[in-house]
């Protein structure tokens, strides 16, 4: 990833958890979190993954992104300093559950 990339990358996390925090209402029983960005080469898309806790909320969780991207993305353009946004892709960063598979594994 370029230099610029990766900070366009820094600049959408930092703002999209300010947005969840500020601005969205997520649902009560799930906590969201932006746990990286990672923006194409010609700066036209971004992956955001995303991280549910507890995992079994992760489907309720997806939804209320998808229902709230366009705010976010509101949200984006009025507090950065970018130009032209990427078109925002959503994906679920499953590290936590292939963290505990491992660690179930290594327990038997």
């Amino acid at each position: 990833m370029s230099q610029r990339s990766e900070q366009i990358a820094e600049v959408i996390q930092h703002e999209l958890n300010n947005f969840l925090i500020k601005e969205a209402e997520p649902p009560k029983d799930s906590l969201i979190t932006i746990t990286g960005v990672e923006v194409s080469k010609d700066l036209e898309h971004a992956v955001i993954d995303i991280s549910v806790l507890p995992i079994n909320k992760t489907g309720t969780a997806m939804d209320f992104l998808k229902k709230n991207l366009f705010e976010a993305k509101k949200y984006l353009r009025k507090h950065s300093v970018l130009r032209r946004l990427p078109k925002i892709h959503l994906k679920v960063d499953d590290s936590a559950l292939k963290n505990r598979e491992i660690e179930r594994a290594l327990e038997d």
